[in-house]
């Protein structure tokens, strides 16, 4: 499994419009045959500030993800939402480890 966490700062103005976006995103990839969790979660302070938790079964799972046309429509769309360049991390799953625990 591999877990991807993405910081984006959003520009204030646009948080409605980037958060209906990603949610279209989200709903998406949850019906992906490799993605186990896609959660879109806003920080309670920085009402601008978003993280996408993403689970993979895998890395195919994951570059599969890039090339859905769900993906590609919000990657244009909030394009311009942004107040800078996302934050993208990859880690490994240590535990749970068993993928029904998810």
């Amino acid at each position: 499994m591999i877990v991807r966490i993405i910081t984006v700062n959003v520009k204030p103005e646009s948080v409605e419009a980037f958060e209906a976006e990603t949610v279209k995103n989200h709903e998406g990839s949850l019906g992906e045959p490799g993605v186990l969790r896609f959660d879109v979660l806003r920080d309670t302070e920085q009402h601008d500030r978003f993280v996408l938790y993403e689970v993979y079964g895998d890395q195919a799972a994951v570059d599969a993800h890039k090339g859905t046309a769900h993906y590609e429509r919000w990657k244009n769309a909030v394009a311009d939402m942004m107040a800078g360049p996302r934050e993208s991390a990859a880690y490994d799953v240590v535990a749970p480890a068993d993928p029904g625990r998810w």
